[in-house]
């Protein structure tokens, strides 16, 4: 499993597609995507976290398709960019990623804190890195910052027959 922390530069992203994200400050704009799996630079400690840790891109990962349905595909990654109006930042914000439990366990929530914004768009993204975490169903990441909730953007993941461009999208590049 791998969460994933990044605050870079902006890529541009193809037009949107519907999406299930409820957005509760006028400072950010979220979008939801999924990505091809992208090597990390780096880790960060993340307790709250299955892995304990998140890891950490050089890059802001570009979304190669917009929206909420995620094909349950071993490293495929999706996820959450949020942009800030200018170079404001939401720092101390504690994302929650809420699941199915993950197999042969009873984890069903992971946690981790980090700041949204600043000088450039942060993505929070996750990847199917084990079989484990291999699991159809609701998929939810909310930010809170203060108690305070930012955003909550909710994923359906399913069967990989169920979403087959995206499935078989990455396939030259997952990394086994």
């Amino acid at each position: 499993m791998k969460h994933v922390l990044l605050s870079l530069a902006l890529i541009p992203l193809p037009l949107a597609s519907p999406a299930q994200v409820i957005q509760n400050n006028t400072q950010l704009s979220v979008t939801q995507g999924i990505f091809c799996e992208i090597d990390s630079v780096a880790t960060m400690d993340a307790p709250g976290t299955a892995a304990g840790h998140i890891e950490l891109y050089d890059h802001t990962p570009e979304f190669q398709w917009l929206g909420s349905v995620v094909p349950m595909v071993p490293g495929l990654s999706f996820g959450v960019r949020v942009d800030t109006v200018g170079p404001q930042a939401f720092g101390d914000t504690v994302i929650t990623l809420t699941h199915p439990p993950l197999i042969g366990t009873d984890i069903t929530e992971q946690t981790y804190v980090t700041t949204l914004g600043g000088e450039g768009p942060s993505v929070n993204a996750y990847t199917f890195d084990l079989p484990m975490e291999l699991v159809t169903g609701t998929w939810t990441f909310t930010a809170r910052q203060n108690g305070q909730e930012l955003y909550s953007a909710q994923f359906t993941v399913v069967p990989r027959a169920q979403a087959p461009q995206i499935a078989l999208g990455c396939e030259s590049n997952l990394m086994s």
